[in-house]
Parts: C-alpha cells; structure tokens; sequence
C-alpha cells in the first residue's frame, strides 16, 4: 500500500528532502533541545528547594530567647544590634554549609564550626543578661542592708557593682560578655561581667564566735594557766585564718569589745597583730563577768562594769529577775504587771546611743540586741549572754 502522502510546507519539504538525500528535522531539533532546558530548569529548581531546606533547617539551630523589650532603652540597642549581627553572621555560615555536598569535608566542618561558636555567643549573652538582671537586685539590697564590708580590699567590687547598676552595658564582645570600659562611673579599669568579683560581707558570725570565747573566759573563776591560753590562741588564729573576714574585723567594728583602730589590713603582719590583741585582751576579760551587782548601792567595782552603765545593768538584771520568775498566762502575757517590761535602753557611742538598743521580750522572755548601723538583731536567753557576745557594752 503506497504511503499516505504528508500534507503542507513540511511534508512537501520532507518529500523533496528525500528525494535529495538531504532532509534535515529542525522541528525536531528545536524540541529536543527546549525538553533539555525544561529539565535542567527542574533540576535547579528542586536543588534550589533542597538547599533552602538546609538553610533552614540549619538557621532553626539558632535559638535566639532574649527577651529586648525588658532592658533599658539604651541597652535594647546594643542588645538587638548584636544579636542581628551574629544571626547574620550564621546565616552566612549556613548558606555556604548547605551547597557543600561532602559533610565530612575541612570546608563543611569549618563552617559548622563558625555556626556553632554564634550559638555558644547567644547562649553565654543570655545567661549573662539574666545573671545581670539578678545582680542587680541582690547588691542593691545588700548595700541598703549594710550588709557589704567597708575594707579596703571591698574597693574595686564596690566601685564595678555601683557601675553596673546605675550604667549602660558598655559593649559585648565577641565571647557574649558584658564589658563595662574604662572610666565608666566611678571605676578607673574596664572589667567584664564574668570577670567581676562579689563584695564580701561583714563577718558578723566570726564576731560572734570571737564574742562568744571572750564571754566564756569573762564567766570563768579560775586564772587561765598556759594550757588554757594556747587553745585561746590556736581557736583565735583559726578564726581569723580568712583574709576577707579578717580585713571585715579590722575595719567594720564587727567587735566594738576591742579596738583595731592601728591596723592596717594590708600589712602583712596585720593577721599575728589581730591575734595578739585579740587573746591579750581575752585573757584581761577572765572573771570579769562573775560578780553581780544587784543595786547600785552594792555595786562591785572589780567587776569592771563602766560607771555610766551601772544603774542601767542594775535595772536589767532586776527586771530580768522578774520576768523570768512571772508566771505567762493564756496568749503568752504575762500574769502580773510588771514595771518597765517593755522598756528599751540604748547603749550606743556617747555620739549616737540609740545606734544600740536593747530590751527584754516579756513574750519570749528573751533579751532582744539591735545594732541600728548594721542592721544586726539577734535574741539571747540573759543579760550575761548578750554582754558575753558583747563585753564592752557594760564592762571596761
């Protein structure tokens, strides 16, 4: 059967072509090549789409949970400014990541490398910021209380604390640490965040302790013999053995019993000077504390009580004496009528007396001691005690 005969330009073309030998499909030619393009078109496309995913994927680790708008408006600032220039500074990383086929290749790890210090800068800058934020609020507290030691050695954590809460951050480096520059508020060297050191506090409980070996030794009858005297020394010199307590003793009068007034803290011998004064004056206090007096009248001198205060001692033990022995009916008050029960004395410096104060609790029937200068309260269960912790309150 003849072949069906192809109509149009083509057909006639194709049929002189092959009657020449020569006939060349253009048509085809041209669709063959447009069908290559169309997938090479595809193929970009879905290795574009993949990349993006990585990209993605690899900037959804970039975990950014810093809260801006908390901060003052001159740290919202430098706080956005940075971390918008570490996020771009991963998205770089991850974009050049993903078009690297080899994960296990030098130029992919060095890449995870650059993306994973970003992260860690994110991580330290808010931890420093909500450490910050903490800081603030404890050292302010802490200064209102007069809880903080006025020793010299206290300078520089003072002076960087008052910085950092009344001053912008200064800059934050490339590790996410707070940096404070040099000049700022009232400190004369830059200094970080992390590098910052607490103010320590007054050694109120070594204070304490020292007040309680002297008290101990005041109630003793007996002469100390040399035994006795080289456990004093050896307890002193452990108490006193750290530093910051130490240079707190010599400068905050943690123990008004005895007057450090001469020594430097910074002298290296400051410690055996704290010693010796320490146990010479201990060993001065034996028996002091033994004899009683009862009336002003009868009033025993050797007991080395300060003539100002006899009347007033007088009328501490008294009523000391009558609080203790008043029966407490229902609600903890007292049966009877007691005069002067809730009456307070101050026994502070000449200067300022009520500094000091104390009073006898009817309730607890304990005696109550507040210290006005450093906030200090504490409760003892006699008179005796509380003169033991602090002996120079009524006694030479």
């Amino acid at each position: 059967m003849a072949k069906q005969r192809q109509s149009g330009i083509v057909g006639a073309a194709r049929e002189v072509s092959q009657a020449q030998g020569n006939f060349i499909d253009y048509g085809g030619q041209f669709m063959t090549g447009y069908n290559k393009s169309l997938e090479t078109k595809k193929k970009k496309e879905a290795e574009n789409k993949e990349t993006q995913a990585r990209v993605n994927n690899l900037m959804g680790q970039f975990k950014n949970d810093i809260d801006v708008l908390k901060f003052k408006p001159e740290d919202q600032t430098l706080v956005k400014n940075t971390v918008t220039q570490w996020r771009n500074g991963y998205a770089e990383a991850a974009n050049a990541a993903s078009k690297i086929q080899d994960k296990s290749s030098a130029a992919y790890q060095e890449q995870v490398d650059i993306m994973n210090d970003y992260k860690n800068r994110m991580v330290n800058l808010k931890g420093n910021l909500d450490n910050l934020a903490a800081f603030k609020g404890e050292y302010k507290n802490n200064i209102d209380a007069g809880h903080y030691s006025n020793a010299g050695a206290n300078s520089m954590p003072l002076a960087q604390g008052e910085t950092m809460v009344t001053n912008p951050i200064g800059s934050i480096n490339d590790s996410g640490d707070l940096v404070w520059g040099p000049g700022t508020g009232s400190v004369r060297e830059g200094f970080s965040f992390q590098d910052y050191q607490m103010p320590f506090e007054k050694a109120t409980g070594l204070a304490t302790a020292l007040g309680g070996i002297a008290g101990n030794i005041r109630k003793q009858t007996t002469p100390l013999d040399n035994l006795q005297k080289r456990e004093i020394e050896e307890k002193v010199d452990s108490l006193i053995s750290n530093p910051k307590a130490l240079a707190s003793l010599i400068s905050d009068s943690d123990l008004p019993a005895f007057d450090f007034s001469n020594i430097d803290p910074d002298d290296p011998n400051a410690k055996e000077e704290v010693r010796n004064l320490l146990t010479s004056s201990i060993y001065k206090l034996q028996g002091s504390g033994v004899v009683k007096p009862k009336t002003p009248g009868t009033v025993d001198k050797s007991a080395g009580i300060r003539p100002e205060f006899e009347m007033s001692y007088n009328q501490m033990l008294d009523l000391e004496d009558k609080i203790l022995n008043s029966p407490v009916g229902p609600g903890g008050r007292l049966d009877i009528s007691v005069a002067n029960a809730n009456k307070v004395w101050s026994v502070g410096p000449k200067d300022k007396p009520s500094q000091i104060r104390i009073k006898i609790d009817p309730k607890t029937k304990k005696w109550v001691y507040f210290d006005a200068s450093s906030n200090v309260r504490a409760e003892y269960n006699s008179i005796e005690d509380l003169t033991s912790a602090y002996p120079t309150l009524f006694f030479k």
